[in-house]
This record gives structure tokens, C-alpha cells and sequence, in this order.
């Protein structure tokens, strides 16, 4: 998988591409954004990395870069558990790792970094490249599964203390 970015003004840019079953996909859009997608066949006697290069030779050439990785920010999903957490966590973890892989895979953010429970807290870690528009999408996704109740989503970049996105610090009162 080849994934590069670039700022556009105001807008961050994402492309990627990738091969399953000797066809690429490339998919491209404004980070956040579902994009848009194409896939392109791989002839039988080329390497497909070298299909993902021809594709992404002419975006190069405009500034898309693949991004350094202090250039992306850590998000957190963490969820209490009672001491090294249950079968459950550990299933409940899994989906919330599949589910964020999805999210943050088809908007161009950012990926999974795998997962961790010790310290009375079950944790998913994530890399991404736009922290506010990556914990809108993965509060609305673990809203959609149902899977938001008790979650804390923290971001940090590089030193920094994590902090808290939500919940928020001051819930809006209905």
C-alpha cells in the first residue's frame, strides 16, 4: 500500500492505492471524505508496485508526499475495564479495531495501530494525519455501532500530554 498526502490550501489531499487479487485500487479525496475510487488491472507479467508507481508518478510531481510520521497524531480509544478486562473487552476491542480501521482507512485519516489493555484501561491506537476531523469520525462511527458508551477518545502529537476530545469536558445541557 502506497498512501501520500498533500495541503491544498485549506484542504488536506489523500491518495492511496493498493493490490488484492491482481487488481489495484486507488482511492483519493479530501481527508475526512469518503473519496472517490478506481481500480486498475495488474497484466499478468508487471509487478504491482510498479502499477502504484505509474499511478502516483504524476501526483509526486505536484507535491503529494508520503507523510513523516511525526507529522501524524496519536488518537486514542480507551474504554475502564475491572483488572486485565474479559473475554468481552477483548471481543469488544476487536470490533472497535475493525470498525476504526474502516473509518479512518476510507476517509483518507489515518490507520490502526493495534490495541492494549493494562492499567484498568482497554486502549485502541491510532495514528492520524488530522486529529479533529479523526475524532469527529470515529466518535460518529462508534456512535453507529453502538459502541461509544464509556468510550474516552484522547489525541496527542509528538510530547504532548494527551487530552481528552471527548467526552467533552462540558456536555451541552438539552
Amino acid at each position: 500500500m502506497l498512501k501520500l498526502y498533500k495541503k491544498d490550501g485549506d484542504t488536506l489531499r489523500y491518495w492511496e492505492a493498493w493490490e488484492h487479487e491482481g487488481v489495484v485500487t486507488v482511492h483519493w479525496g479530501p481527508v475526512g471524505d469518503g473519496g472517490e475510487q478506481k481500480t486498475v488491472p495488474v497484466p499478468a507479467d508487471e509487478d504491482p508496485d510498479m502499477v502504484i508507481a505509474q499511478e502516483a508518478e504524476s501526483l509526486v510531481d505536484t507535491g503529494y508526499d508520503e507523510p513523516e510520521p511525526e507529522a501524524m497524531a496519536v488518537l486514542l480509544v480507551e474504554y475502564a475495564v475491572q483488572g486485565k478486562g474479559s473475554g468481552h473487552d477483548f471481543e469488544k476491542r476487536n470490533a472497535v479495531e475493525e470498525l476504526l480501521t474502516d473509518a479512518l482507512g476510507w476517509t483518507g485519516n489515518g490507520e490502526v495501530e493495534g490495541g492494549e489493555t493494562e492499567g484498568g484501561f482497554m486502549r485502541v491506537h491510532c495514528r492520524v494525519m488530522d486529529e479533529e476531523t479523526a475524532a469527529r469520525t470515529v466518535v460518529e462511527a462508534l456512535d453507529s455501532e453502538d459502541l461509544l458508551e464509556g468510550a474516552r477518545v484522547l489525541v496527542t502529537r509528538g510530547e504532548e500530554k494527551p487530552r481528552v476530545v471527548h467526552p467533552p469536558l462540558f456536555p451541552v445541557l438539552k
